[in-house]
């Protein structure tokens, strides 16, 4: 997610006249936040009823192809979000956003030595709503990110002011 990162950095430097692709980009955001909840209700699901174990190496083994592939394609929306979001920043930020991990938690992969299941899920859920904690303080700096940006501009703005303010006080004294 540093592509979005790299984007949300971008954004807040926007200046007012962007109202529109300032809305798209939070709407975008809360598209991803409303698919990891989506991911995480599927998790959920699974940790209430996981059913019979898998194998030892699988997560997909103990979920269900029916489940792997809801997460799968939750995961496809929300990183077409996230592209899209880089996309309106602009290309300095989502010049690698190919490369960024998964946006929801997945169920291609393996389990780790001694994880159940279960176990997977439990992380998964923490994940995910950590994910989405995040993505909501992404979405409060977009919405400020505005006016730090003005009010950053002003102060550079009065410190030019007082520098060319002291510089025009020291005139050089004049030649006879």
């Amino acid at each position: 997610m540093d592509s979005l990162d790299r984007a949300i950095d971008l954004v807040s430097r926007w200046k007012d006249n962007r109202k529109k692709e300032r809305a798209e980009v939070l709407e975008r955001l809360e598209g991803v936040i409303k698919d990891c909840q989506a991911a995480a209700k599927v998790w959920q699901e699974y940790h209430n009823n996981p059913g019979k174990p898998g194998d030892h190496w699988t997560l997909v083994s103990w979920m269900g192809p029916e489940r792997a592939k809801q997460l799968h394609e939750i995961n496809l929306r929300a990183k077409a979000s996230v592209e899209e979001v880089c996309r309106l920043a602009g290309p300095a930020a989502g010049r690698f956003v190919v490369l960024d991990d998964d946006v929801t938690e997945m169920a291609y992969r393996q389990l780790k030595p001694g994880e159940s299941g279960i176990d997977a899920a439990k992380t998964a859920l923490e994940n995910l709503k950590a994910r989405a904690d995040y993505l909501r303080g992404l979405i409060e700096r977009t919405q400020r990110g505005k006016s730090l940006a003005s009010s950053k501009t002003a102060s550079v703005k009065k410190f030019k002011k007082k520098s060319v303010n002291k510089s025009a006080k020291k005139k050089a004294p004049k030649k006879k």
